[in-house]
């Protein structure tokens, strides 16, 4: 069982959806801090986060997860004022598919320069303690979206870098472990327009199944997530659908 007594806590992402509602669940923990990274400042929310636990200190940090230079900067500064990361949830979901660039760019690609620059805050050969890094992928990461290729793209690739780096000789060097997450339909802004949203024309028929489908809360989906990741198992998958927990078991199909 994962014990978040003063630990340190970055989350990147925006202030809606699973991921926030992770964060505002990690302050009934006992952290120490969380820092908040984010293209835009939410005043109203930073204020209700800090009012969830007086106790936890909260900061906001000004990224932009589409530009390398403000990722350096932001996690330079970020790692300064905490002295260590010990974990890090990579928050970001964005559906955009007609917009190729920023589909994958925050999704896949900046999630994966946020993590290269905040390891060395939490591998405990350089300047950290060791940690946990949670990347939020979807169901799409695990099978085919043919309504939103691109996004399922990127969210294959989450899933690709997850357990890359949730390997046990990494984990052994770094005392840093690996996990995603896979949510399923959740009730979030991203779902509201979808047709807006599909890779191209043919894709438009495909998008009634969707709106039309059950959906989870963001509240039950984040609650299952902080349970899996307090089960600390490096290099797992877990899919959260409709508020229940299950872990991925993936078939090795080829072996060096």
């Amino acid at each position: 069982m994962f014990d978040w007594t003063g630990k340190n806590v970055v989350y990147a992402g925006s202030f809606t959806g699973i991921g926030w509602q992770m964060v505002m669940q990690l302050m009934q923990k006992k952290i120490k801090m969380i820092g908040i990274m984010h293209r835009l400042e939410n005043v109203e929310m930073m204020k209700k986060l800090q009012a969830e636990n007086p106790a936890v200190k909260v900061v906001f940090m000004q990224m932009n997860l589409m530009d390398k230079v403000s990722i350096e900067q932001a996690m330079l500064k970020m790692g300064q004022m905490m002295g260590h990361i010990d974990v890090l949830i990579n928050g970001e979901d964005v559906l955009l598919d007609k917009d190729v660039e920023t589909t994958m760019g925050m999704n896949l690609t900046g999630m994966i320069m946020m993590t290269m620059m905040a390891m060395p805050y939490m591998d405990k050969t350089q300047m950290g303690m060791g940690g946990m890094v949670i990347n939020l992928s979807s169901v799409y990461g695990l099978e085919p979206a043919p309504t939103f290729a691109v996004y399922a793209a990127a969210k294959h690739g989450v899933l690709g870098f997850t357990r890359s780096m949730g390997d046990k000789i990494i984990y052994q060097k770094t005392g840093v472990m690996f996990m995603a997450m896979c949510p399923g339909l959740t009730n979030t802004e991203m779902m509201a327009n979808l047709r807006d949203n599909v890779t191209w024309h043919h894709s438009e028929s495909m998008v009634e199944a969707i709106e039309s489908a059950k959906r989870q809360m963001p509240e039950e989906a984040a609650v299952q997530m902080i349970k899996a990741m307090e089960m600390i198992k490096n290099g797992s998958m877990w899919i959260v659908n409709m508020g229940q927990l299950k872990e991925v078991m993936p078939t090795m199909h080829w072996q060096m």
